[in-house]
């Protein structure tokens, strides 16, 4: 399963960091709602995350269920964070 565009955003960001050579990279966020990918709404769920400069296009986070799609969507915010550390600025 893949897609290119986030349909329903629940959360919209944008951070800056300083990359290479002191340049100022910019990260927009944007989180859409998780939802079933199967049959059973208590399993196979995704959460699909998009973050400029650091994953390539959206990126489906998988899950259990909606709240376990979410978590790890936000994991992908926090590795983020964590790699740009403290010199994270939201920027809206």
């Amino acid at each position: 399963m893949k897609t290119d565009k986030i349909q329903d955003v629940i959360a919209r960001d944008a951070w800056e960091s300083t990359g290479p050579g002191g340049k100022t990279v910019f990260h927009e966020i944007v989180v859409g709602r998780p939802y079933a990918i199967s049959d059973d709404p208590n399993r196979d769920w995704v959460c699909p995350v998009s973050i400029q400069n650091f994953t390539s296009g959206v990126t489906l986070a998988h899950g259990v269920g909606p709240v376990d799609a979410l978590m790890n969507a936000m994991v992908l915010v926090k590795k983020l964070f964590d790699k740009i550390h403290n010199e994270a600025k939201p920027t809206t």
